[in-house]
């Protein structure tokens, strides 16, 4: 087990502030052919065994490195997300890789988060920023009927509006900075996409911000609150 520290760094390598106490343990998933993946997993304040918690699916900024999975949980997630109930689940990966690794890798991280954590598998949500943005696609793609609701900030998907129709009537998120021009396009083509496969994403243009962008946690937890009571 572990505290989040503020060592912890976001994408551009950036000190974020400190993170209080938020108690976290790192386990290791192996899948495929002898791959392994280090974890991070955040319990709630109110964690039980009733099998009520929701979850998130975290998957970090850039190289996906330990650091930057930590980095991203302590930035939107460590602390508000654990005060509403949410289970936090952060994996050391490359968002990218999920195009070929996640039919493998989910199925690998679900069956521990079955035997060993104590959450509801309807209300589970898949989150990311950058390389995990474009992560959380494959996610979604690989097992659409596993998550209830998505959110890339900023995210992209550049595969077949038909790959995404089984995710069709679940709530998306888009966010991007209004100085990071590249992924606003990129944005604009997933929206596009997203609506070709009968999904409407809600989409915010983030003021003054760049690439890695800052938000409010209590916003994100609010949406989330209210697209998982659907659920």
């Amino acid at each position: 087990a572990g505290v989040f520290a503020a060592s912890s760094t976001n994408a551009s390598g950036i000190a974020e502030e400190g993170a209080g106490s938020a108690d976290f343990e790192w386990v290791r998933v192996t899948y495929g052919a002898g791959t392994q993946v280090d974890v991070a997993v955040l319990k709630p304040e109110d964690y039980s065994d009733s099998g009520s918690h929701p979850l998130i699916l975290a998957l970090p900024w850039g190289g996906g490195t330990p650091d930057l999975a930590l980095g991203m949980v302590d930035a939107y997630w460590s602390r508000e997300a654990s005060r509403r109930g949410y289970v936090v689940v952060a994996p050391a990966i490359l968002g990218s890789s999920l195009a070929t690794e996640s039919d493998e890798f989910l199925p690998a991280l679900f069956s521990w988060l079955d035997e060993h954590i104590s959450y509801d598998p309807e209300r589970v949500v898949v989150a990311g920023a950058s390389n995990g943005g474009i992560g959380v696609f494959h996610a979604v793609t690989s097992d659409p009927a596993r998550f209830a609701a998505a959110i890339g900030m900023p995210g992209g998907y550049s595969g077949s509006p038909e790959a995404l129709e089984p995710f069709a009537g679940k709530p998306v998120w888009l966010m991007v900075g209004e100085m990071d021009r590249r992924w606003q396009e990129r944005t604009a083509t997933t929206a596009e996409t997203l609506e070709a496969a009968g999904i409407t994403p809600r989409i915010n243009l983030i003021r003054g911000q760049g690439h890695v962008l800052r938000v409010d946690p209590r916003m994100l937890m609010d949406w989330l609150d209210e697209a998982l009571a659907g659920s």
